[in-house]
């Protein structure tokens, strides 16, 4: 059933009353319900200091069943993490490395899917770039990079900067058969596209809340799968890892059972309480109605761009497409009109050389019109 976004976009989405907001690949706005939901954890604790210090438990008891959700997993497999980075970190760090053993990348990852990676050479791991092939992180350049030494693949669900999505369900398939550990930074796919780790053979996903999950910064999801938690060793460790957590004058050294291994602390109550309740809202609306909503504007987008004669960097196969859209502009420094677009209150990013352009469902047909036609405006068409 299709969505009625003008109920959503009144209720929850104070934004669009100033901004048409095209950036969600970047740092969305977050809903008025999620912003409401921090503000009560800080009154809380304004008035009532510690008082209902647990409430903070259970909210983070709803959020991992929510996020599970989310990715196809069993509550057990999540943590919570400050962001990307630091998830992906976890793996890299605790992975069980042998001198001599590589691992496999693209060269158009984000950084934060990098630099854990690159750091690992220090140990002699090596670390292989796969180039991407017309914007696209071709799985079998990946796994012609493979051999008897691959540990690990690690890859983007969709890549940033053009919105290319890689085929997980095949590279899973092919991680499995050859005994290897892939790892997928799920930031541009997590509340946007359907995602199912399990039957993608995904390993371990980590992802913050700030772009398609509306989250505010600072709070994200690991998911580790329990099968191989065992080989994940924690490399940050404090009062929550252990199994007697709230048992502060007994030292009994047992790490969780369970994915709260990896939080060494306590967690961020303000930004815990706005995930819960932005996942909450994409689970209440239906991630597989967004991702048929923003295919739907994404089309717009793309036979926008090529009746302007603009030449649309991003994959047109529905099954390599995203909910991003980049597209270059003859002539046009896409950094400048980013800017001067924005002075127009459009929220877009400049990226590859283009206009990235990223919706979300509440965003509408209208919205993509009157980017258009301020393009047009800038353009002196």
């Amino acid at each position: 059933m299709p969505i009625d976004v003008g109920p959503y976009r009144e209720k929850e989405f104070p934004v669009t009353a100033k901004f048409v907001y095209l950036n969600h690949a970047g740092v969305s706005p977050i809903p008025a319900s999620a912003a409401e939901a921090g503000i009560q954890v800080l009154a809380r604790a304004r008035d009532e200091g510690a008082v209902k210090l647990r409430k903070w438990t259970e909210t983070g008891n709803e959020a991992r069943r929510r996020f599970a959700r989310l990715v196809g997993a069993s509550p057990e497999e999540i943590a919570f993490i400050k962001n990307t980075s630091e998830g992906l970190s976890i793996i890299a760090a605790g992975f069980p490395w042998k001198e001599g053993d590589n691992l496999v990348t693209s060269n158009v990852e984000f950084p934060s899917n990098i630099y854990p990676w690159m750091r690992l050479q220090s140990r002699n791991v090596e670390v292989r770039m796969v180039p991407a092939r017309d914007g696209r992180v071709r799985k079998e350049d990946l796994f012609k990079a493979c051999d008897g030494k691959t540990r690990l693949i690690t890859l983007s669900s969709v890549e940033f900067s053009n919105g290319y999505r890689n085929d997980l369900s095949g590279i899973g398939e092919f991680c499995q058969h050859h005994g290897i550990f892939f790892c997928v930074d799920g930031i541009q796919s997590l509340g946007v596209l359907p995602m199912d780790v399990k039957s993608y053979g995904i390993d371990a996903l980590a992802a913050d809340g700030h772009k398609w999950m509306m989250s505010p910064d600072g709070i994200g999801g690991l998911y580790v799968s329990k099968e191989v938690m065992e080989m994940i060793e924690p490399v940050i460790l404090g009062w929550h890892s252990v199994t007697n957590r709230f048992d502060f004058e007994t030292y009994d050294f047992r790490l969780s059972p369970d994915a709260r291994r990896y939080e060494p602390g306590s967690f961020n109550s303000v930004g815990l309480a706005s995930f819960n309740a932005s996942l909450n809202l994409l689970l209440t609306v239906g991630v597989d109605r967004i991702h048929e909503r923003v295919r739907r504007l994404t089309e717009g987008v793309i036979d926008s761009a090529l009746k302007a004669g603009f030449e649309v960097v991003s994959p047109r196969n529905p099954e390599e497409r995203s909910g991003i859209v980049t597209f270059k502009i003859p002539g046009i420094d896409c950094n400048a009109l980013s800017n001067a677009l924005l002075d127009r209150n459009i929220v877009c990013a400049p990226r590859a050389g283009g206009l990235r352009i990223s919706p979300h469902f509440y965003n509408t047909p209208e919205e993509i019109q009157r980017l258009f036609e301020a393009i047009d405006a800038e353009r002196g068409a």
